[in-house]
């Protein structure tokens, strides 16, 4: 998979690269898309809008952020991807072998699981296309004020652990760490479902936020 360059650049908080780190980056990539073993799931739930809270499916969830993020959905998918424990297991290794490397692998890594999710995402756009509705932008638990322990409704809903294999630890973070739990609203309303991620998150101050969506 081709990664976007700048994406990884602004994982690393470099504004511009080099010979040297253009290096670095084309080695890490490599060694992540060899690593990586990509899956996902999701499920199609019928949602309410009750700000400030959410019923997604039969349960429901007190999140201002999140009702006004999916005001005017009545369906919602439930999304979850992965890119296995092949990628954690290469950055434990190269830890001990070759730490300056690391940062950048990490990098590669957050920008290859957001660009898988977003081909993934493409199968739920075909539903949305054949139903005359449009994706909302994914939003995460820990966004805004959507509870990360709402992450265990996710893993019983997806059956994450079977499907993904994926872990849930006592505070919430998924294991492998580099893994993605999104609900993705679908709405008549095509004005409301281009806004980028970082337009629909509260973190102002966030230093992954690009520049354009502040």
């Amino acid at each position: 998979m081709e990664l976007d360059k700048q994406e990884i650049l602004r994982y690393l908080s470099a504004p511009h690269s080099n010979e040297t780190l253009d290096g670095l980056i084309d080695r890490a990539q490599k060694e992540v898309a060899s690593a990586a073993r990509p899956k996902h799931t999701y499920r199609l739930v019928n949602i309410q809008v009750k700000e400030p809270a959410v019923i997604l499916g039969s349960t429901s969830f007190e999140s201002k952020s999140l009702s006004q993020h999916l005001a005017g959905c009545e369906k919602a998918f439930l999304f979850a991807c992965t890119l296995g424990p092949g990628v954690d297991i290469l950055i434990k290794r190269f830890t001990i072998m070759d730490m300056p490397l690391v940062p950048v692998l990490q990098a590669c890594s957050a920008a290859y699981i957001e660009a898988y999710a977003d081909k993934a995402q493409l199968e739920l756009e075909d539903y949305a296309k054949e139903n005359g509705l449009y994706l909302r932008p994914r939003y995460s638990p820990g966004y805004g004020d959507f509870p990360l322990a709402s992450q265990e409704f996710f893993f019983s809903a997806l059956e994450i652990p079977r499907k993904l294999g994926v872990a849930l630890t006592e505070n919430y973070l998924m294991v492998p760490f580099k893994s993605i739990t999104a609900v993705v609203g679908l709405s008549p309303d095509p004005s409301l479902c281009h806004i980028h991620r970082c337009m629909v998150c509260q973190a102002q101050n966030c230093p992954f936020r690009k520049e354009d969506s502040i």
